[in-house]
């Protein structure tokens, strides 16, 4: 467009010349009639623009914050793209390192450290390199003259060459006090610059990044057993996509392994130094430990204080088993596991072995009873382990020990897997006979019944399992009890359980840990039952008066257990034989269902005393009224529960003494055994403490010798009885006490028991050997090509066995070719 103008066109317009902007050709703004009709000054315009002057008071106030902007966006503008210059200064030799790393971060490059001098004052000087530098050792044999002959270790995994020889670099020399100033840069690579993106900087290592934050996080998952590539595709999410990581999977696993190594040599230690941090807030928290002559570890036991006051209350049946494979040193865990009050499994202590012998398993039970204040169990179930099965004799020789019949059954099921072939309804008979025997006559006679129908008497495990049937038979143990329970299948389900949560390359710190971890969240899941038990009353089944009190006595879960047995109660009649003495209840068998079950049980009855005893033994052996006894009671219009026939440990308020410190138990509860160990595990280690400090000085030991006399004089005339020594807990090892101990990490154990994960059982059928087709002899037979007789025998004679003719293998077998 042409900035000139038309002066005829503008006088037809009546324009004035001298009204005419000559920088814009427009109409001149500062006409006077525009500038009267106006409340803007002649001297606010501005001559170049026509607006309204912007050096206002108002406006310069904006100018001012549009500058203090521009400054900070200047001072927030990143410096990685600031290129390191000679005579440039830092504070500190870190800072001087992330500098250069972030410059080699956006120009694409990673850095390292190559060298350093120092001398009496410190590092005076260092300097950054490219991490090309250099070449490998792999570019430097490439180089070896020939007949070097020192290179003669075993072949390494191909990495390849990373370095190029590149000669970037930063040098840095301390010229004051804490001050750092380049003295050379050379920023001229060698090699290609990784593309700025976060992608692609990720391979560089010194720009890998892991945060405190981070590792915390990496920490906690690894503690919930979560794997590397989880906790990297968890972070992921968390940050966007893995390229938004400055890290890679490896860097994790590293992370752990580094974790891990810091635990080497010092696992037992650390243990033990978290045992006794333990044991001063828990004073009765136990723990012992017993090592070999050359000082390392060979068994370790702990249990906390509510498990110990757990015993007391539902110690009475024990289930014991090992498990392998769940640590560094294939030492197996062996955890006493019992039943509480609401039917759920809770822990007794547990142990590591390093070999499962008598003698460590007798260690182990004496140790027990000591933390468990000389109480020994009613029961105690195990697997058919020789050496466990010896040692209970010794350490509880009046505790009722039986074998798991789990195991039992399944070891026949190995045994007779081509009986129960040939005989499909054998496995069904062997069943009913050993679970619905009600007595041992019963058993006895069914059994040989069996054995003879099927003609078994030369079976060599059949005549083993009858043998040692009184260590397995339900019918041997009806009027013992044990809680219901016949075989180990909790401790079997806590083996399964501590699997899932614990690998063969856990150490022991982290083994205990995560068990305590196990136990916390027991004792949390038995509270919140307490909670539901007491907040919450169930659906009555009838309108017993009995099943009402028994809402009230019990808790949620073994009144579910009753009302499952009051339903059955109504199954067959109850005759009488003798009025309120004597009751035959007979059920008839259900030809739908396909459980034989015996047809009459015999009931006898003490009206006034409240005794109600059935045949079945279901209340000595489970601690609940059979539905044979609730089915007469129901008839004589019982309306309540005798009281004997109400066992505390499955009430709501069994626990109340598990919660109580030791002073108010010891002022409620009357003098036992257990009580006694009780005083003692919270007075011993302040006695030892006193015996400790008071041994080191003269002064001291005088004081206490005097007061102790007094103090002993005032104690024996309170206790009028004799004062018995208890046996002394041990929560030290006999050299001394355990934080003066040096104990190293325990060698690799070698455990009986399946290493690895148990696969499916097969019958003999499956497990007999197929035949195939021999790639050499082209025979079908059981052996294979490298196995084959005439391979082995031409190929010691020399003949090529590559070049064998089809014809030479038919001459071979007896063939004609065709």
């Amino acid at each position: 467009m042409s900035s000139e103008v038309d002066f005829n066109s503008v006088a037809a317009l009546s324009i004035h010349v001298e009204d005419i902007d000559p920088y814009t050709g427009f109409e001149d703004i500062l006409d006077d009639d525009c500038v009267a009709g106006s409340s803007t000054h002649v001297e606010d315009i501005d001559p170049y623009t026509g607006f309204e002057d912007i050096l206002d008071d108002d406006c310069v106030v904006i100018e001012e914050v549009e500058d203090e902007k521009k400054e900070d966006e200047e001072e927030e503008k990143p410096e990685e793209n600031q290129q390191p210059y000679v005579g440039m200064e830092f504070k500190s030799e870190v800072e001087a390192y992330n500098f250069y790393n972030k410059y080699g971060g956006y120009k694409g490059f990673s850095i390292r450290k190559n060298s350093r001098n120092s001398s009496s004052k410190g590092v005076t000087s260092v300097a950054y390199v490219c991490s090309k530098e250099g070449f490998s050792k792999y570019r430097k044999q490439e180089h070896m003259e020939l007949g070097n002959s020192s290179n003669k270790k075993t072949p390494e995994k191909e990495k390849g060459s990373g370095r190029t020889g590149c000669k970037a670099y930063l040098r840095l020399k301390l010229v004051k006090d804490a001050i750092w100033q380049v003295t050379k840069f050379h920023d001229i690579h060698n090699h290609n610059l990784v593309p700025n993106t976060s992608a692609r900087r990720r391979i560089l290592q010194s720009q890998k990044l892991m945060t405190n934050n981070i590792k915390q996080i990496i920490r906690d998952l690894t503690d919930q057993n979560i794997e590397p590539s989880k906790i990297l595709a968890y972070l992921s999410t968390l940050e966007g996509g893995k390229d938004n990581i400055p890290f890679k999977r490896k860097d994790v696993s590293n992370l752990i392994a580094m974790d891990n190594a810091k635990l080497l040599g010092r696992d037992v230690e650390t243990t033990l130094m978290n045992f006794q941090r333990k044991k001063e807030e828990d004073p009765e928290f136990f723990y012992a430990i017993d090592v070999d002559e050359d000082g390392c570890l060979k068994h370790i036991f702990w249990a906390d204080g509510r498990s110990r006051r757990a015993y007391l209350e539902f110690g009475d049946v024990v289930t014991f088993d090992t498990t392998y494979n769940t640590n560094m040193y294939s030492m197996p865990l062996a955890p006493f596991i019992g039943v509480n009050h609401h039917r759920q499994s809770i822990f007794f202590g547990m142990a590591l072995l390093r070999s499962e012998t008598t003698d460590n398993f007798c260690w182990l039970f004496e140790t027990w009873l000591k933390a468990m204040y000389g109480k020994h169990p009613v029961s105690i179930i195990t697997d058919q382990d020789h050496a466990m099965r010896n040692a209970i004799k010794i350490v509880f020789p009046n505790t009722v020990h039986r074998c798991c019949k789990w195991h039992v059954m399944r070891k026949a099921k190995e045994k007779l897997a081509s009986l129960y072939g040939l005989k499909p309804t054998f496995k069904t008979e062997m069943e009913l006979v050993i679970n619905y025997s009600s007595t041992v006559s019963d058993f006895e006679t069914r059994w040989m019944a069996m054995i003879e129908k099927h003609k078994l008497k030369d079976n060599k495990h059949l005549n083993n399992m009858y043998e040692k049937r009184s260590e397995w038979v339900p019918a041997y143990f009806r009027d013992v009890f044990f809680a219901d329970m016949s075989t180990t299948q909790r401790s079997e389900s806590m083996n399964a359980l501590l699997k899932m949560w614990l690998t063969s390359h856990s150490s022991i710190y982290k083994f205990v840990m995560k068990i305590d971890g196990m136990i916390e969240s027991i004792w949390q899941s038995e509270s919140d039952e307490d909670l539901i038990s007491m907040d919450k009353e169930p659906h009555l089944w009838s309108m017993y008066d009995m099943e009402d009190h028994a809402r009230e006595v019990y808790t949620k879960r073994v009144f579910k257990e009753f009302k499952e047995l009051l339903k059955r109660s109504t199954l067959g009649k109850a005759i009488e034989k003798e009025r309120d003495v004597l009751y035959e209840v007979n059920i008839a068998q259900n030809p739908k269902k396909h459980i034989w079950v015996p047809e009459s049980y015999v009931v006898s009855v003490d009206k006034e005393g409240g005794i109600f005893s059935c045949n079945c033994k279901g209340f000595e052996f489970e601690g609940l009224l059979c539905s044979h006894a609730l089915k007469v009671m129901c008839n004589l219009g019982i309306e309540k529960l005798p009281s004997h026939y109400i066992l505390k440990r499955w009430c709501k308020n069994a626990n109340i003494e598990i919660n109580r410190p030791v002073n108010e138990r010891s002022r409620v509860a009357k003098n036992s055994q257990a009580l006694e160990m009780f005083r003692f595990a919270a007075l011993n280690p302040k006695l030892n403490s006193i015996g400790k400090w008071a041994s080191k000085d003269d002064r001291a030991f005088n004081m206490v010798e005097a007061k102790l006399g007094e103090l002993l004089s005032q104690i024996s005339q309170l206790v009028l009885d004799d004062i018995s020594q208890p046996a002394e807990v041990q929560t030290s090892n006999e050299k001394g006490p355990v934080n003066m101990l040096v104990v190293s990490d325990p060698p690799l154990s070698q455990c009986k028991g399946r290493k690895k994960k148990p696969a499916r059982w097969k019958s003999a059928a499956e497990n007999a050997p197929n035949k195939r087709i021999c790639g050499y002899c082209k025979q079908k037979t059981f052996h294979n090509r490298r196995t084959c007789p005439k391979f082995l025998e031409n190929r010691e004679i020399g003949m090529d066995v590559e070049k064998t003719s089809e014809l030479e293998r038919a001459n071979w077998n007896g063939e004609e070719m065709e």
